[in-house]
């Protein structure tokens, strides 16, 4: 395949300008190029005439040739147009032959033609002997090519472990939940690989037609640290569990705690158990004692009235019967055979068969389902949803149920509520003393230096209350229009919800009037509505 080209022509009464017709398919040739190529040389030339004749060896498919003009020209060598594309990642030349009398290149004139343009990296030769050989002019040649660059990857941590602490117990055919294949607590043996590290692979640079650099994309460098209770092999890329135990990630990092096992009750035998693990009660935690854990909390048994406080997630596997006293506070999850008469707190999502008599905070969702699935004579708090066989009692029991609410801002709230309350106490103490000496002073009592001192350390001290509360009431009102103004959150009902439950749907509050089965309470502008299921 050939393209169409042209050719400057030299005789006796001028210049001509000779249309060749493409071949085998080839492109026709184009008048803004030929005029280009003449413009180039500064030639006068009739540009009219250079139009219709190449219009005509196109139509026709046949060679044509005009005089375009009467002067004389010079003999022009070959010559070439180079572009330079795809951000330097190659070269395409195309050639026009030389006019009558000119020469023709060499493969060194166009080697010493591309360096010229600055062209000198990743040169095809073979491509440069091919034209040589067999001449295409008005025809792209590709004359070099960048060598790119070898991309490299990102270092990889694989951990060997469990580490989605979101994952429920699993629910029984019979509606009931399995507490022995809860699967949340990630356990590791001695000796046994917890995470290996693909390095990063930095690739390799590449070098674009023009000589310059091509740098491959960055990649995220990660590596194994070394962590209490594991070891590093050599070469640093796995990481080995010393201890049979626990393996979680917190904050990032691979915390590995051995689990300190109680193998009876937590009672006058053990006394409080504080570790800095994860904690396995056999048997029953008795009232009036506290367990209080780095990880996790596990109890096999009854937890009574008794305080259990866990950095990472507690499971009770028979409940809490907490008699008024008991408390339940997790930094993540709180999964529970039920819960009465206690107070429990979780950071991330809490599942039980049953909430009486208790106040429950989550700041994920809250399920209570499985055979019984209720939430009765409750207050029950989630940031996220909550979700229940039955909500209430046909008695009335006093049951209220909040979803939507940004645990973070309502404890910071709370914080700045104690501590303003503190600062307004602390001003009203200051402002008898000042008013006090005040009045001495203006009575021009004369008053030892250390009273005068205190005077005035008062004063400036009662400056910088007054502005901490001012910081304090702003920041109030601040996230008292951030909690007005959530939206999020619903209460789903899979049976009834019982007339005189208090529902609050992101700071919207209503009370149910009559007995609603089968629904979903969401907000719905200043109202919390009942939507379908």
């Amino acid at each position: 395949m050939r393209n169409g080209y042209f050719q400057l022509e030299k005789r006796k009464d001028g210049a001509y300008i000779v249309i060749y017709p493409p071949e085998e398919g080839g492109e026709l040739c184009d008048a803004t190029e030929v005029t280009r190529y003449l413009d180039g040389y500064n030639i006068d030339y009739a540009k009219n005439i250079v139009y219709d004749t190449v219009k005509n060896a196109n139509e026709v498919l046949a060679k044509r040739d005009a005089r375009i003009t009467t002067l004389s020209v010079g003999s022009f060598d070959e010559s070439l147009s180079i572009s330079v594309l795809h951000e330097a990642m190659s070269a395409e030349v195309r050639f026009y032959p030389p006019a009558t009398g000119g020469r023709e290149f060499t493969k060194d004139d166009i080697v010493h033609q591309l360096a010229r343009q600055g062209v000198k990296f990743g040169i095809c030769e073979d491509e440069i002997d091919k034209y040589i050989k067999d001449r295409h002019y008005c025809t792209n040649y590709v004359l070099a090519v960048a060598e790119p660059p070898v991309e490299g990857h990102d270092a990889v941590i694989e951990y060997h472990f469990n580490t989605d602490l979101t994952r429920k117990p699993k629910l029984n055919e019979d509606g009931s939940v399995d507490f022995h294949q809860l699967d949340n607590v990630s356990h590791v043996e001695a000796g046994q690989v917890i995470a290996t590290l693909t390095p990063a692979d930095m690739g390799k640079p590449g070098t674009d037609v023009m000589g310059r650099p091509i740098k491959p994309q960055k990649v995220a460098v990660k590596f194994l640290q070394q962590v209490r209770n594991a070891k590093l092999s050599e070469d640093r890329l796995q990481l080995i569990s010393e201890v049979n135990g626990h393996a979680s990630i917190v904050e990032g990092k691979i915390f590995i705690s051995d689990t300190y096992v109680v193998p009876a009750n937590v009672d006058p035998t053990t006394g409080d158990i504080m570790y800095n693990g994860n904690v396995h009660v056999n048997g029953n935690v008795n009232t009036g004692y506290r367990v209080e854990a780095s990880g996790d909390i596990i109890v096999d048994g009854i937890v009574e009235g008794a305080e259990l406080i866990a950095g990472g997630q507690i499971v009770l596997k028979r409940g809490i019967q907490g008699t008024g006293r008991g408390m339940l506070k997790a930094g993540t999850n709180i999964v529970s055979k039920f819960i009465e008469s206690a107070n429990a707190e979780a950071g991330g999502f809490i599942q039980t068969e049953s909430i009486m008599h208790s106040n429950v905070t989550a700041g994920g969702e809250i399920v209570s389902r499985g055979k019984k699935g209720f939430i009765t004579g409750s207050t029950v708090r989630s940031g996220r949803n909550i979700q229940a066989k039955t909500i209430g009692s046909s008695m009335g029991t006093d049951t209220s149920v909040e979803v939507g609410v940004n645990m973070a801002l309502t404890e910071e709230q709370k914080r700045l509520e104690a501590e303003l309350s503190e600062i307004n106490a602390n001003i009203d103490k200051a402002a008898k003393i000042i008013a006090f000496i005040s009045n001495k002073i203006k009575n021009r009592e004369q008053l030892p230096p250390e009273k005068l001192e205190q005077f005035q350390q008062l004063s400036a001290r009662t400056k910088e209350l007054e502005k901490r509360a001012d910081e304090i009431n702003n920041r109030i009102n601040e996230i008292m229009n951030e909690l007005e103004n959530s939206t999020g959150g619903y209460i789903l009902v899979d049976d009834i919800i019982y007339p005189g439950c208090k529902v609050t749907v992101s700071n919207v509050t209503t009370f149910i009037r009559k007995e609603t089965k089968h629904c979903r309470l969401v907000r719905d502008g200043a109202d919390v509505r009942v939507a379908a299921y």
